[in-house]
């Protein structure tokens, strides 16, 4: 009974996370699809049959579907292999008969909508609740660890790492985890003077790099709300860096499978940090909008950056892809995300359960 009890906690969790994302996400292309007058035919939160819905004045199907896994906002005119003829006295509200850069603009709305979240809930939580900041001191160095041999102490500084100014602990973590170097260097303030040490990380289970050294407690900082804006977009900036170089790494070879999950990881993700309190639940929601809007920008073909390239062929060469080619690119394209999507469950199955 517990088992499943976790099990419908999480599920619960994930449907909440997935929910308001896609939701934010498809805002984004419906309101920019609204602003230039093409008819938004449905907006659906998951797929599949509908559990219920409404229709607003402006002729819009607004639905809750069973498969909590997405969602879509369909517009009149959008789908180019079509072989219905759009009735001339429509066609001004069609996807397809619109300028090239206007549908550039509603592809690329709904990315931009998970940033722009975002900033605006970090703008929030910075300003009125407070943002966690862990100076770069050591607060406990790990026995027989790399920080330890190297001479590591309690109330050490931290100032640079491989020359790059260190703010807080979570750059330590950052510089030594994406460092090129088998030993890194550090700067530290001890006693009114800086010391130089160069220590060579050990891996943990995970494969990622660790010198043994510990923070010390977090202080919360409230700031003005236009000084929260700007930490909120740096923040957002911050993470696609970090998922960026991540995903070099993993095609280096350098990142380890366990640090990549598809829908069980969320899952699991979302139950824990919702039972960890609202806040790690909220900055959860962040990190993910930020992510799915960033990846959605990838050029590949089904996602919106793939959608973008086209555009911006378009307007090089001053005339759409054939729409032959486009058809077997964006079969590829599937393909390609239906095999990245069982690869990303099997994976999470193996990780989760470890058969």
């Amino acid at each position: 009974m517990e088992i499943l009890s976790n099990i419908s906690f999480y599920f619960f969790s994930f449907v909440i996370v997935v929910s308001i994302i896609v939701f934010v996400h498809e805002f984004g292309h419906y309101y920019i699809a609204i602003l230039n007058k093409v008819k938004v035919e449905t907006f659906s939160i998951g797929f599949g049959r509908e559990i219920f819905g409404w229709n607003d004045k402006r002729g819009t199907r607004w639905k809750i579907s069973l498969l909590p896994f997405g969602g879509y906002v369909k517009m009149f005119g959008e789908d180019p292999f079509s072989k219905e003829k759009i009735p001339l006295s429509l066609s001004k509200f069609s996807f397809s008969n619109k300028k090239v850069y206007q549908r550039f603009l509603i592809v690329a709305a709904g990315p931009l909508a998970n940033f722009l979240f975002a900033i605006i809930c970090y703008t929030f939580l910075f300003t009125f609740i407070g943002k966690i900041n862990v100076p770069p001191i050591v607060s406990s160095v790990e026995i027989n660890s790399p920080a330890e041999i190297a001479d590591i102490r309690k109330d050490d500084k931290i100032l640079r790492i491989n020359n790059k100014i260190v703010n807080n602990f979570y750059d330590i973590r950052k510089y030594i985890y994406f460092s090129k170097n088998d030993f890194i260097n550090f700067e530290i303030l001890r006693d009114n003077n800086v010391i130089v040490k160069n220590i060579k990380p050990t891996f943990d289970q995970k494969n990622a790099p660790k010198i043994g050294i510990y923070p010390s407690k977090p202080i919360i900082t409230k700031y003005s709300f236009h000084y929260s804006f700007y930490l909120g977009t740096k923040e957002t900036y911050e993470i696609c860096s970090i998922t960026l170089k991540g995903l070099h790494h993993l095609i280096i070879g350098k990142g380890s499978r366990q640090d990549i999950g598809g829908p069980l990881k969320i899952a699991e993700l979302s139950g824990k940090l919702l039972e960890a309190g609202l806040l790690s639940f909220i900055n959860l929601i962040i990190i993910l909008s930020v992510t799915i809007g960033l990846i959605n920008l990838f050029p590949l073909p089904v996602l919106d950056g793939g959608h973008l390239t086209l555009y911006i062929i378009e307007i090089l060469f001053g005339k759409p892809v054939n729409k032959n080619i486009q058809e077997i690119i964006f079969k590829i394209g599937f393909a390609i995300i239906i095999t990245l999507a069982v690869f990303l469950t099997y994976n999470d199955i193996i990780n989760l359960f470890k058969f």
